[in-house]
Order: structure tokens, then C-alpha cells, then sequence
């Protein structure tokens, strides 16, 4: 990422802006990066942001961001968040998958300035370009070549080592470099906002997500659902109660907020999914039956938020609960550095 050169210390940083590149500068963009970044350009992973540093008109520098990696252990710990989770909020975190400093003079304090000033304008571009903010920016920078110096003077996380492998496509491929993970709120308390079970002011709403659990992930929740005392909805005995609110609990993880929209989202389920969650079966058509709008709406009003949140805040914290999308939330990134 360094060039060649003598270190400029009289360059007016003030002067430098950052912004996104216009349409008809992609190639340009593109070839440069091809030509002086490192790890070369095939492509920006899933949704992307490519934004160009000039003064006065000349380019000193560009960065490229792109969907977060899909699997970070390290990330993930330190968010402090469940499978099911991440399976639904990893689309609010954003990859530094590349920054180029370009050939010419070294000016001090050039890189930090340009991050800095990259990161204040990051989410509202998002927001403005794919619909929705991220909350953390995260990326990954190899040892054995950078300190990561310019990371550190914009006041980056260092929250640990990947574990060294690469993806591409569904295949993660072990090549032993294993690269610091750097994260970088975008807002206050972004860690609390992604890893909460609950909803936040600053959690996006969007379409509803499909979702899948495995056998064993659908007996735990079901086994801590038991555990709640029947809620005398009379109305509601054609489902057992744990499966209604198993289901009320998956809607919510995949994004619905009412009970209108649980049951559309109850309606929309695979039957893998209803089975393993034991809803009713129709002895005629032996289909799987999710309940109703209004027997959702009836249970779930004399259900105590606070009673649920003790009795599931293990399991949607659990480590071992492994939730995967009919399809990717957001596509994973290929392990990169900056």
C-alpha cells in the first residue's frame, strides 16, 4: 500500500476530499487498482462502494468496500452475537476489501486522513446506494506486509487473527495467512445494537427472510419453550403452544414485527422447517398448517416480553446454534486485505 517516494509533510490535507466515484470513472478506477493494488481486482463481493481521495482534481488514493465476510470468528465474538443473529444483521457490516494509496510523493498522515474522512460519509452512502446503513466496517490486513498503522490513527479495533482460510464460492480453502481483523463502529454502541436479541431504533426493517433449523437446533428451542406455563388461549389449542411461539420466535429472528407479519412469514415457511418445529399436520391434505394471524395475535398478547427474553436469551446466544438462509442474506466476502 506504501509508494515510493520521499515523505511530504507540507501537502494542505485539508484540501483532500473523498467521495464516490461517478459512473463513467468505474473503469478507470478498476484498471488502477489492477495495476498498483497488491492483490490485483477481479471483483468487489456482493453489494460494493468503490470511492476515489483527490485534491484538486488529482487522484492520491482509492478504497473499495464490499459485503462483510460471512464468517469471521474472531468478528463475531467480539460483537458478542448468536448464529441467528449475524444470519440476519450481517448485512450492516461492511469490508474494506481494498485501499490504494497511488504512486507519487509519501505524504504524512495522508492514509488516516483519507479513512477517517471515508468512514464519516460511509453509511449514508450505503443507505443512499443500497437502501439500508451498516453499523460497523470491518477489515482485514496481513502482517507480514502492513502494520496497519493507518487503521490504528482513524481508531480501529484490532479484535484479533482470522483463522487463514479463503472462500470462493461455497468452498473455504485453507492457505495459512492468517490476516488482523479490524472493526470500526459506525455509531454508537454498534456492538450492543447488532448482538441484542431484541429490536433497536437503529436496526433496519426490510423484507421478510426465509430460515432453516436443523433438527437438533429446533428441539433446543422447543424444549425452553415448554417450559412456559400454558397461556389459556382456549382458541389456539389446534397448535401447541411451543410450536406457535417457535415460529413466532423464527419470524422475528427473519425480520417480521407484528403478528400480521408472523403470519405471513408462518404461511411462507418450508415444510422441513414446520415439521421440525412439530406444528399441526392436516389429516386430509397431510400438510403442515401454520397458524393464523389471529391466533398469533391472541397468544402472543398475553405473553410477557420479559418472560421470553429470559427463557431464550441462552439459546439465541448459544454458539452452537446454526441458522442458514434459503439464500444468502448478504453474499459472503472472500477473505481480503487492505
Amino acid at each position: 500500500m506504501k509508494p515510493d517516494g520521499l515523505v511530504d509533510q507540507s501537502t494542505d490535507l485539508s484540501a483532500v476530499v473523498v467521495r464516490l466515484i461517478a459512473p463513467e470513472e468505474r473503469t478507470r478506477w478498476d484498471e488502477l487498482m489492477r495495476a498498483h493494488h497488491y492483490l490485483g481486482l477481479s471483483a468487489l463481493v456482493g453489494r460494493s462502494l468503490r470511492y476515489v481521495a483527490e485534491r484538486e482534481g488529482q487522484w492520491l488514493a482509492l478504497l473499495g468496500w464490499a459485503s462483510a465476510a460471512l464468517k469471521c470468528a474472531a468478528r463475531d465474538a467480539w460483537i458478542g452475537w448468536s448464529a441467528p443473529l449475524q444470519w440476519q444483521r450481517i448485512g450492516l457490516i461492511a469490508n474494506n476489501c481494498r485501499f490504494l494509496i497511488l504512486p507519487g510523493p509519501r505524504v504524512a498522515n495522508l492514509a488516516s486522513k483519507i479513512l477517517a474522512a471515508n468512514l464519516a460519509r460511509l453509511s449514508a452512502d450505503w443507505q443512499a446506494v443500497h437502501g439500508q446503513p451498516v453499523l460497523l466496517a470491518e477489515s482485514f490486513v496481513d502482517p507480514a506486509r502492513f502494520a496497519g498503522t493507518c487503521y490504528a490513527a482513524a481508531n480501529w479495533i484490532d479484535v484479533g487473527l482470522t483463522c487463514g482460510f479463503a472462500k470462493s464460492n461455497t468452498i473455504y480453502t485453507e492457505h495459512g495467512q492468517r490476516k488482523r481483523i479490524l472493526v470500526y463502529p459506525l455509531v454508537r454502541d454498534a456492538r450492543l445494537i447488532l448482538s441484542r436479541p431484541w429490536p433497536h431504533p437503529q436496526l433496519p426493517t426490510g423484507e421478510l427472510k426465509s430460515l432453516e433449523l436443523s433438527d437438533a437446533q429446533a428441539r433446543a428451542l422447543l424444549d425452553r419453550l415448554a417450559r412456559l406455563a400454558e397461556l389459556g388461549c382456549a382458541q389456539g389449542r389446534r397448535h401447541r403452544q411451543s410450536s406457535l411461539l417457535a415460529l413466532a420466535v423464527c419470524a422475528f429472528i427473519s425480520g417480521a414485527r407484528s403478528s400480521t407479519e408472523m403470519a405471513r412469514w408462518a404461511g411462507q415457511a418450508s415444510a422441513s422447517l414446520l415439521r421440525a418445529l412439530r406444528c399441526r399436520r392436516d389429516a386430509r391434505t397431510q400438510r403442515f398448517v401454520p397458524p393464523s394471524e389471529p391466533t398469533f395475535r391472541r397468544v402472543l398478547a398475553k405473553l410477557a416480553l420479559e418472560q421470553l427474553e429470559a427463557l431464550l436469551g441462552d439459546w439465541l446466544q448459544a454458539p452452537e446454534v446454526r441458522v442458514q438462509g434459503k439464500g444468502q442474506v448478504a453474499p459472503a466476502a472472500q477473505e481480503v486485505v487492505a
